[in-house]
């Protein structure tokens, strides 16, 4: 498996989204230069971790990673061996992340919409919108999908550029029925939190709930058990969308919701295709960002 290109810090100045980020986190030229310079030799010390990653110039990886950990690189050093021994932790997650040839993937698409707003909110806040496809039944649903999903977006934006500081998202739950939480694989669950989000360590602003279902409560008890308290306390419920709006700017929203942004298919279908279109990269860094085996 060879890539016939990597993905590298592009050629001159930095897309706007990207560049705005790392000033928000008091990144500087300079900063960058020293951190990853560190990191990259702690990396090379390690004996049980690869010192280079294939697919990605390991600076520009490594400047992402240092993004994504909030600018701090002791947490990077904490964080970044679990993000290449996830491959083993959670192989039912990592492994087969094809739209087009994995069952997960395909009912994961074909059962929910999830919507990332490519326009950067203030604050470095990257917005994100998911529902379940009305009409679509619940034996459908896939949640090891829709985190395979999640797992091909993060590790495109630590190729490409992360363009965001922390997460808002908007979980639309009109549709939400029994069945669905029925599909959770509470063993899946419990380490794609535990690992997952440490070896992804996004921050997560704010949690809000629209159109909340009769049987809110039971999908809450599902889900908090593995929520660090101060995700629980960022979970915000709307009883009418007009205060969603008052910390959300409508203009942000997918147009299914009056906002300016693309449709929500338009959003999932376009994540959708770049996943397939990079299935070269991040089948590599499945076979390669891991944890080398011992001899």
């Amino acid at each position: 498996m060879t890539l016939d290109y990597i993905y590298g810090r592009p050629k001159g100045p930095l897309p706007d989204a990207v560049a705005a980020t790392r000033r928000l986190l008091g990144m500087t030229d300079e900063s960058i230069r020293r951190d990853v310079y560190e990191l990259i030799q702690w990396l090379r010390e390690q004996p049980d971790l690869p010192n280079t990653l294939d697919g990605v110039e390991l600076e520009w990886w490594m400047e992402n990673y240092l993004v994504i950990n909030k600018n701090d690189v002791n947490r990077v050093k904490e964080n970044l061996p679990v993000y290449f021994q996830l491959k083993t932790i959670l192989p039912e997650v990592m492994n087969n992340r094809d739209p087009k040839l994995d069952d997960d993937m395909i009912k994961g698409y074909s059962s929910t919409l999830l919507a990332l707003i490519p326009t950067i909110m203030d604050g470095g806040r990257k917005l994100g919108v998911f529902t379940h496809r009305p009409g679509t039944p619940a034996s459908d649903y896939n949640p090891v999908g829709i985190a395979k999903q999640l797992t091909c977006i993060a590790d495109l934006l630590l190729a490409q550029g992360m363009d965001h500081i922390r997460l808002v998202l908007v979980m639309d739950l009109k549709t939400l029925r029994l069945g669905h939480l029925a599909r959770y694989p509470v063993g899946i669950l419990r380490r794609f939190f535990l690992y997952a989000w440490k070896a992804y360590p996004e921050r997560v602003a704010q949690i809000h709930i629209i159109n909340p279902p009769v049987i809110l409560s039971a999908g809450l008890a599902l889900f908090k058990p593995f929520l660090k308290a101060k995700i629980r306390k960022r979970i915000i419920i709307h009883r009418d969308i007009d205060s969603l709006f008052e910390q959300v700017p409508i203009k942000y929203m997918p147009k299914d919701y009056g906002g300016e942004s693309p449709s929500m298919i338009e959003l999932h279908e376009a994540w959708r295709q770049k996943i397939i279109d990079h299935q070269l990269y991040l089948k590599t860094c499945v076979a390669k960002h891991r944890v080398l085996q011992q001899t």
